[in-house]
Parts: structure tokens; C-alpha cells; sequence
């Protein structure tokens, strides 16, 4: 069982819960095969800060009525620990079900590969990365498939940790910025020429504030995806630190597609809000 995060954990999980919830009553009276894919699936069960344990979204999605369930994850302990768990509470959908012991990265740059679209497959894709393990070529690869609805677990603060103050950052920093955002120019939006320019201090750029970059990584999902809400939210913890910036973007550029999954997500998005446990949610 993983033992990680706090009241932001169950937050995420209720609002993919609910949207899974919504898309399968859609789409239950068309005749699309639906599948489900976890990029970072864990290990099934998840027990937050305060002793609280809680099925993770892997879990939840099988209650669900897909027809196929794609599970992978990076860690082979957590991998065993789903297969065991689907064994003993979900066998009758084991012939459906595939858990990886996989980098997600490796298997999105597959995913375009297929005609989902042709093949009349639509899906939802859950990627909640421990850090900054996904590259922004797997969401590129996603919206080529135009059949995919994303909710993103977008690591904000790992981010922000990685941006300096001052735009002072190590190659190796740089390199994983780029590889998380998608393009080497996020150093000309994410920077400014700072106000209080000073000839005897090392740069006079500063960072752009939380809003800000919010906005930005919400207009990088605009140009990979023909489907994006504008009401991501933004989940702090106890010490009003921004932790996860939670997103939606859908790649079947249908108008009739997009209206749909953008009514889901943003009444979804916009009905978080207040304090939790302590935490802070942001929209």
C-alpha cells in the first residue's frame, strides 16, 4: 500500500471518480468500446497522512463498466500489489485488464500508432506523475489520437522548485523543464525583466507569480489540445504552498465531443473550492 499525500489525494480521486461516473452514462447508449488507461496506476490502495486508507484511481476506474482497463506504473511492487488485488476482488474482468510494470512515456509514444478513432474506441486517461516523469510528447501523443479525454495531475510544484528566483537554473534543471512543459522557449514567458533592476545583483529577470504560470500551463494545454477547461484548480497545502495544478483537456475535436466533456469538467473543476483538512483549494 502507498502511504503519500493529504486531503488534495482524495480530492483529485473524487473529481476522476465523478467524471468516469458521467462518461459512462454518456456514452452508454452509443455503440463506442470504451477503455480506461492509468499512466501511474500505484499500487491499488493509497493511505493519506491521516491514517485514512483509500481505494486509488486504478481501483475505482473497475467500477466502472469499460471494456478495457490499461494499468502501468514504473514500480514492479506496485504492480504485483494491483495484480493481487484484481485477483481477489476483480477477477471476472481479468481478460479485460492489463497492468504494465512500464515507463508510461515509452507506451504513449505507441499510443497515436493505433486508429482509435476509426476503430470507434473512445477512452479517459488518468496521469497523476509522482514528479516530473511525464514528457509533454506523451500529451502530444494523446491528442493525435483524438478519442482520449485527459485529467492531469499537473506536478506544480515540482515545477516551481525547479524555476529559480532569479532565472538562474542548472542544464540539467533546464533540460527537465523542457521535456515536462514541451518547448525551450518557456524561459521568455516564464521570466520577466524585474522592476527593481539592480547593477550589482547576478540577473534581472524575475519569475512570473502562481496565477500567472497557471494560465501558462493552461495555454500550453490549448495548443496540444482542441479541448481544454479554463477552470483547472490549483490545490495548496497546509502551508498555502500551490502543490498540483488540477487539468482537463479532451483531443476528439468534434464540436459535439468538446461541449460534452468541457460541461463535465468544468462544472467538476468549479464545484472545488474552500479548505479541506487543512488544504487549500485554489480556482
Amino acid at each position: 500500500m502507498q502511504k503519500f499525500g493529504s486531503a488534495w489525494t482524495q480530492t483529485k480521486l473524487d473529481v476522476l471518480e465523478k467524471y468516469l461516473a458521467s462518461y459512462i452514462k454518456i456514452m452508454k447508449n452509443q455503440s463506442f468500446k470504451l477503455f480506461y488507461i492509468d499512466a501511474f496506476s500505484g499500487s491499488g490502495n493509497i493511505k493519506i497522512k491521516d491514517g485514512t486508507e483509500i481505494d486509488g484511481s486504478a481501483i475505482r476506474s473497475l467500477k466502472y463498466p469499460f471494456d478495457y482497463y490499461y494499468f502501468f506504473d514504473l514500480d514492479k511492487a506496485n504492480c504485483d500489489s494491483l495484480n493481487t488485488i484484481i485477483e481477489n476482488h476483480y477477477s471476472n474482468k481479468k481478460e479485460k485488464i492489463t497492468v504494465k510494470n512500464t515507463d508510461c512515456n515509452e507506451m504513449l509514444q505507441k499510443i497515436s500508432e493505433k486508429d482509435w478513432l476509426k476503430n470507434n474506441w473512445r477512452g479517459v486517461i488518468f496521469l497523476d506523475p509522482y514528479a516530473m516523469q511525464l514528457s509533454w510528447e506523451s500529451l502530444e501523443n494523446i491528442s493525435k489520437t483524438k478519442a482520449i479525454d485527459v485529467w492531469y495531475f499537473f506536478p506544480f510544484y515540482a515545477l516551481n522548485r525547479n524555476l529559480q528566483t532569479k532565472g538562474i537554473i542548472p542544464a540539467s534543471s533546464k533540460k527537465a523543464i523542457s521535456k515536462l512543459l514541451g518547448t525551450d522557449t518557456w524561459k521568455e514567458v516564464i521570466y520577466k525583466e524585474s522592476a527593481q533592476f539592480s547593477l550589482f545583483e547576478e540577473s534581472s529577470l524575475e519569475k512570473i507569480n502562481t496565477d500567472e504560470l497557471r494560465e501558462y500551463i493552461i495555454k500550453r494545454l490549448r495548443e496540444t489540445f482542441p479541448a481544454v477547461s479554463d477552470k483547472a484548480v490549483l490545490l495548496n497545502n497546509e502551508k498555502n504552498a500551490p502543490i498540483f495544478l488540477l487539468c482537463f483537456a479532451g483531443s476528439n475535436p468534434s464540436e459535439k465531443a468538446v461541449k460534452a466533456s468541457l460541461k463535465v469538467a468544468n462544472h467538476l473543476l468549479s464545484n472545488i473550492g474552500g479548505e479541506r483538512d487543512g488544504v487549500k483549494i485554489k480556482n
